[in-house]
């Protein structure tokens, strides 16, 4: 019930423009990864698709949803280099132990990684992940995607954890999916 008061509130806020949003097969999606995806995000890309928010904050769909014209990296490849940042660079803390735990689904215009951290049974459950461009302990969100995306848009989590070019909460956020950009 509470993820459906998420999305509710980011489509208040940032309605998806006309024929956004990918379709596809989710079960063949997360056979293909070996996990299931958390609900919010399926949802997200669902309604939403792969896009950027105001040019600044970019999230990405499963590369198995994506034609080949798509913009690259894409999920895989972000979820590549995010761990490989992060053994190099990271500060491995109590909650984020090994690189395996990361896995990409967007960034910011300044570099920044977003994620989750792939932590317990239920994905549902897994926490945004934030991984600054320059390194260090990454930052520990405890929300699912679209609450997060949400927080950061409205200017509800202040200062914004990732670095942007936009002040968040000036101004509705716009979202422009990669086929319109």
């Amino acid at each position: 019930m509470a993820r459906d008061v998420e999305i509710s509130r980011l489509l208040e806020l940032m309605p998806p423009p006309p024929g956004a949003g990918e379709a596809g097969d989710w079960a063949a999606v997360e056979s293909a990864w070996g996990f299931r995806f958390p609900s919010d995000y399926v949802e997200f890309v669902t309604r939403y698709g792969q896009g950027e928010i105001d040019r600044s904050l970019a999230v990405i769909a499963p590369d198995e949803l994506m034609p080949p014209d798509a913009p690259q990296p894409g999920m895989r490849g972000m979820t590549e280099e995010a761990r490989w940042l992060f053994e190099e660079d990271g500060e491995p803390t109590d909650e984020v132990r090994s690189a395996e735990q990361i896995i990409a689904w967007g960034g910011s215009c300044t570099g920044d990684t977003l994620g989750w951290l792939t932590v317990g049974d239920d994905p549902d459950e897994w926490p945004v992940l934030v991984l600054s461009r320059d390194g260090g302990a990454p930052r520990v969100f405890e929300t699912g995607v679209v609450a997060f995306l949400h927080g950061v848009v409205s200017g509800e989590i202040s200062p914004s954890p990732v670095g942007a070019v936009v002040t968040w909460g000036d101004r509705p956020p716009r979202f422009v999916h990669w086929r319109a950009g």
